[in-house]
């Protein structure tokens, strides 16, 4: 005969941390089955991985920070869930936490009624949250669960084990309500997503509660393929999912909110204390969002993701996703037609940080060029930001191929490796030996053949053959750029100077060197084109890329003067240089790259 169950009458920080732990790792679980149902308030089907991220943070600070104090527990929690909080559904959560622990501190236990208080503040900071509330999401059925767990004390329940029970249930009854109370998901034939991502935590706490081990799965994970969508919906009225921490004294949660509603956006949640912000927003134009962010304190864990990008993974093509860093300086109508994932480069103007392509577009960084005394600074994107794209991409079932910049000149593919190492599914980091518009050319040639339907082995296998006939050569206008980002010696810019005869750079075994000359002083169409045809075979088919620094007139020659002098020319594409490439080359230089045409993807 069964023994009853135990009676629980309080938690501490170990008990509490230890439910928590067993609730996220199922909730891990069913991360693909929540990234199928997302609909709202954009089908681009990431909540289960912004969830992960966000519970991922509380897991790991939770390892490094064991506790039995419960107040101590409760601000880890409050703490991660915020630093690591991704997305509308992990922000909306960040803030659940942020009141469950104003009533759990410097409290040692938490009893049934002090569980029934935090979670009420919770759900009420939850929907305060949000710019603009909408009933049947996450906040609904947080407040369902919390309203049954003051509704069980009221009833004198002491007894924290049945009074999770009966809340749980509660819990699930308002997730299947949820398409009652909106529309849009009652026409998908799906739950909230954010919803459902709560309930699976819940129903892992349970699994652990009441049989005192982690249930890994609760449920079959049979339904995942079941899901699908028969109506068109629509990303929605902003292209990027934005988001940002504000650091500093006496924030004001409520006047940032303010602030943000002024601009042209959607979806705006605001979470956080006095202290620290975290702000996800949809826009078209994340700098606005940056700026206006920045004048309330210091900004950091910038990000924005293009959300039609992510929408379009639900019917792209081929089994292997490609993904670049952005110092591969790629046309956009190639990379929207073949849907490359591109990981923005850091760029910093004294104490302002920017995303390369994102929140600085090569326009506004050559005006900044122009009015600035500050001399602006690259840096690698941080292993984070390949680890949300990758985890993004692998979730939703493709295979990456990385294509990365060389690693003599940046360590952005060591970091590539580094977040690759930490995700589920298989991801190739292939370092290119090169930059700019050779790493380019190899991102398009991988995401061709992956569209094609080659496997991810073909794919590698390809970029081994094509990497190093890849002729990458560029001319600087002025070597000082050059110089004062390291990527020439500074002996010749005063030799340059001193023959008044202009360098023609080329990469070379992954870093850049000395391909010839010109006797003509700065940039000179004639003389680079005439080195590119130099190493071009008559009888070969080529890809040609060629990026310039504000010097469009300049590239449009270079690709004339091919064109006349070359039969068989595949193509001969233009793009302007992103500002990774603007800091170094300088204004006024072109960077050509060629290689040539694959047989394996002749028509």
């Amino acid at each position: 005969m069964n023994a009853p169950p135990v009676s629980i009458a309080y938690l501490d920080g170990q008990r509490l941390a230890r439910a928590l732990s067993a609730g996220i790792i199922h909730l891990f679980q069913r991360r693909d089955y929540i990234n199928r149902i997302n609909v709202f308030p954009v089908p681009d089907g990431d909540t289960g991985t912004n969830l992960a991220f966000t519970f991922q943070s509380i897991l790991e600070a939770l390892k490094r920070h064991p506790s039995s104090n419960l107040g101590t527990v409760a601000d880890t929690v409050s703490r991660a869930s915020l630093d690591g909080a991704r997305g509308n559904s992990g922000a909306i959560m960040a803030q659940y936490f942020q009141g469950f622990q104003e009533v759990c501190a410097g409290r040692s236990l938490l009893t049934a009624e002090t569980f029934a208080r935090a979670s009420q503040r919770g759900s009420e900071q939850a929907w305060t949250a949000m710019a603009e509330p909408v009933a049947g999401t996450l906040p609904t059925v947080l407040e369902d669960f919390s309203t049954a767990l003051a509704d069980s004390v009221a009833e004198g329940e002491r007894d924290l084990r049945r009074q999770l029970k009966v809340a749980l249930k509660r819990a699930q009854q308002s997730l299947r309500n949820t398409p009652n109370l909106l529309p849009v998901l009652k026409q998908a034939g799906v739950v909230d997503a954010g919803g459902q991502g709560f309930v699976d935590l819940l129903e892992g706490v349970w699994a652990y509660t009441d049989k005192g081990q982690v249930d890994e799965v609760s449920e079959s994970m049979g339904d995942l393929a079941a899901v699908e969508f028969d109506i068109d919906l629509e990303v929605g009225d902003h292209r990027f999912c934005t988001e940002c921490v504000i650091s500093g004294k006496d924030l004001d949660r409520a006047q940032v909110m303010r602030r943000l509603l002024e601009l042209e956006s959607s979806s705006l949640v605001v979470a956080g204390g006095t202290d620290r912000l975290r702000v996800h927003i949809h826009t078209d134009n994340p700098s606005e969002v940056f700026l206006a962010c920045e004048a309330f304190g210091e900004i950091a864990q910038q990000k924005a993701d293009d959300m039609q990008r992510q929408h379009g993974l639900l019917n792209q093509k081929g089994e292997v996703a490609i993904v670049v860093d952005s110092g591969a300086d790629l046309p956009g109508s190639e990379v929207e037609r073949l849907g490359i994932h591109i990981v923005p480069v850091r760029l910093s103007f004294g104490d302002r940080e920017f995303l390369d392509g994102v929140s600085l577009d090569p326009e506004t960084f050559y005006s900044m060029l122009d009015e600035s005394d500050e001399i602006p600074q690259t840096s690698q994107p941080p292993p984070r930001d390949f680890k949300r794209v990758y985890t993004l991409l692998t979730s939703h079932g493709y295979k990456v191929m990385s294509v990365g910049l060389s690693t003599e000149l940046s360590g952005t593919t060591q970091a590539a490796r580094t977040a690759a190492t930490g995700v589920e599914g298989e991801i190739r980091i292939f370092d290119t030996r090169n930059a700019s518009s050779g790493q380019g050319l190899l991102a398009l040639v991988a995401a061709e053949a992956a569209a094609s339907g080659l496997q991810i082995d073909e794919v590698e296998a390809l970029l081994t053959e094509l990497a190093p006939q890849t002729v990458t050569l560029a001319i600087p206008d002025d070597l000082s750029s050059a110089v004062r980002g390291g990527r020439v010696p500074a002996w010749l810019k005063k030799a340059s100077e001193l023959t008044r005869l202009a360098p023609v750079l080329i990469a070379k075994k992954g870093r850049l060197g000395i391909g010839g000359v010109s006797i003509a002083r700065g940039f000179n169409a004639q003389v680079l084109a005439r080195h590119m045809l130099k190493r071009m075979k008559t009888d070969e088919v080529y890809r040609v890329l060629l990026a310039h620094v504000d010097n469009r007139e300049g590239a449009t020659a270079v690709r004339k003067i091919l064109l006349e002098n070359h039969s068989r020319i595949h193509s001969c594409h233009i793009a302007p240089a992103g500002p990774a490439l603007g800091v170094h080359l300088g204004r006024g230089g072109v960077i050509a790259g060629f290689l040539p045409q694959p047989q394996v993807l002749t028509e």
